[in-house]
């Protein structure tokens, strides 16, 4: 008859008939090794990994170590909340400790910016390591806020949206300063394809029409195009301008004072006569009124008058590519240039007046440009004679539809 053997004697009788086969015999291993798997893997891993507001690539999963997202510009910052699968796990992100379940706010710069989430298991030191990358947009914001001009006022009166303005300036004013103000700090600046500075890009202004180009390039590097169209006031027919009986001159609007290299002169609304040398002055009286006699007689007063000429021009202009609007010259600054639907790149041929000029095409020296996406691109050419005597010519490629 067979005696029924306890639970807990049957367990010894095991273990000691265990113990007899000796050293030799390997205990089975299976279920230990899964069980320490299993507590590793619970201890340092993650349970949750999300953005607030922000959609990951891919969802999460606790065997998944790396995550990528994107957000627009105007997201500053997000809110990256980590929760670790135990309640021990030691949990930091680049390297600074947070809190398991606490969502924590990180501050975003432009382009990438990457989070290394590091979870430890105190009891064994293991690491698990996820990375997760947030590209923040760059910036696309081309506008200026505003136009600063040292002399002169803007034809409409500033406003972001406009892009094409005009200023009248005298004569005497041979140079303006403009200081174009950007919306978006990250922005870059170019006045006639020179980089804006502090205090703004000093112009020289011809006699006559000419054009000052603003390019605002965003920060993804999207441009815009304002135009300044400036018209300094021509006095080579007559307006107001004296020589005097030396061959010098002076200037005469409407009883204004003016001045001559040997001495000075005034002049008065009533009288009738020419200017009258005493000394080392002459005096002016003319009566300027609408009689067409008198004026003739203005004109003939101004004759005389010398006007600067400049070094700083163009003998020839040419372009790989396109039909130009008009037959080129020396004294016209503006022109356009009709170019296929397919024209990608045109390489412009400057051939200056003077061997000695300097000329600097859209802020560099390569005659090859790469035309831009949209159906107008703006190239400038600027000529620079002696440091100071510079006129820019303008080229505006115009892309057919396709």
């Amino acid at each position: 008859m067979l005696t029924k053997i306890p639970k807990k004697c049957r367990n010894a009788v095991l273990i000691v008939s265990l113990l007899g086969l000796g050293t030799g015999y390997n205990l089975p291993t299976t279920v230990y090794a899964e069980s320490v798997t299993q507590v590793t893997q619970t201890t340092n891993t993650l349970s949750k990994l999300e953005i607030d507001g922000v959609k990951l690539d891919k969802d999460f999963s606790a065997d998944t170590h790396q995550y990528s997202a994107t957000v627009d510009n105007e997201t500053e910052s997000i809110h990256l909340l980590i929760e670790g699968s135990n309640d021990n796990s030691i949990i930091s992100i680049n390297d600074k400790a947070i809190t398991s379940g606490t969502a924590e706010q990180y501050s975003l710069q432009t382009g990438q910016n990457i989070f290394l989430v590091t979870v430890k298991d105190p009891s064994s030191n293991l690491t698990n390591t996820y990375t997760v990358m947030v590209t923040r947009k760059q910036n696309s914001q081309n506008q200026l806020k505003d136009i600063k001009l040292s002399t002169g006022k803007l034809s409409p009166a500033f406003s972001p949206a406009v892009t094409d303005y005009s200023v009248q300036l005298p004569n005497a004013t041979q140079t303006i300063t403009v200081l174009p103000i950007a919306a978006e700090k990250t922005a870059e600046i170019e006045v006639n394809g020179e980089e804006v500075i502090l205090n703004g890009v000093l112009v020289n202004v011809p006699v006559g029409k000419s054009d000052i180009h603003i390019v605002v390039a965003a920060e993804n590097g999207a441009k815009l195009r304002y135009t300044i169209h400036v018209e300094r006031q021509d006095t080579s027919a007559g307006k107001g301008t004296v020589p005097a009986q030396n061959g010098s001159t002076g200037s005469v609007q409407n009883g204004r004072t003016g001045s001559t290299q040997n001495g000075s002169y005034s002049s008065t609304k009533s009288g009738s006569g020419l200017p009258t040398q005493t000394g080392g002055s002459f005096t002016t009286q003319t009566k300027i009124n609408s009689n067409s006699s008198q004026l003739a007689a203005n004109q003939q007063i101004t004759k005389g008058t010398a006007q600067k000429t400049t070094k700083a021009s163009l003998s020839n202009l040419t372009v790989s590519e396109g039909t130009w609007d008009s037959t080129f010259t020396s004294s016209e600054y503006t022109y356009h240039v009709a170019v296929a639907s397919d024209t990608k790149t045109v390489t412009i041929n400057p051939t200056a007046s003077y061997s000695n000029s300097e000329i600097t095409i859209e802020g560099g020296t390569s005659k090859t440009i790469q035309l831009d996406d949209d159906n107008k691109t703006v190239i400038s050419i600027r000529v620079t004679y002696d440091d100071t005597d510079r006129k820019t010519y303008v080229i505006v490629f115009d892309r057919a539809d396709n």
